[in-house]
């Protein structure tokens, strides 16, 4: 009896997965980055690697005679202090030129100027696209007020063969929506 149950446990996850199938960590394109004007459509601006945002409900225990009640909470957004990205350079490094000018912006350590505002509109809006695999965009998740914190090294190896140079970026954000 078990045997059977096993084998229409099996058939029953396969015929489903066949339908529904399952979603891939390709499958996503960061169309905006660092506001919707910030890169145009002729940057090669290729990030390989990202993560969707998370979100929590704090939770908050009331006592009552005895007992622990769990009620719900405001609203946080884990490492919304930290997003990471890692893109892709061009050979030019022009992707590279202009994150070290948004960083200089935000500040100048030259002289210490910069803008110290959360960025608002659509200057501070960065847009990550899930994608089915036929390209079509399932959603859209938009991070607010975002500005980078971070530009990190690229590594550089005259003994490979000729790879393709990455840099991360970290950006901070304040919260995000599904669209």
């Amino acid at each position: 009896m078990a045997t059977i149950l096993n084998e229409q446990g099996i058939r029953n996850f396969h015929e489903v997965a066949a339908r529904k199938d399952f979603f891939r960590q390709n499958l996503f394109r960061v169309i905006a980055f660092g506001g919707a004007n910030f890169f145009s459509k002729d940057d090669l601006l290729y990030i390989e690697s990202a993560s969707l945002p998370s979100k929590t409900i704090n939770n908050i225990q009331v006592p009552y005679m005895g007992l622990s009640f769990n009620v719900p909470g405001t609203v946080q957004y884990p490492n919304s202090n930290a997003w990471s990205v890692t893109m892709r350079m061009d050979a030019g490094l022009a992707i590279r030129d202009k994150l070290e000018d948004w960083m200089l912006s935000i500040f100048d350590d030259r002289d210490s100027t910069g803008n110290y505002s959360i960025p608002e509109g659509d200057e501070g809006v960065t847009t990550l696209a899930l994608l089915d695999k036929g390209g079509d965009v399932l959603r859209k998740y938009n991070l607010y007020g975002c500005y980078i914190t971070n530009l990190g090294e690229m590594t550089l190896n005259v003994t490979t063969a000729g790879d393709i140079v990455t840099v991360p970026a970290t950006i901070a954000y304040q919260y995000w929506r599904v669209e």
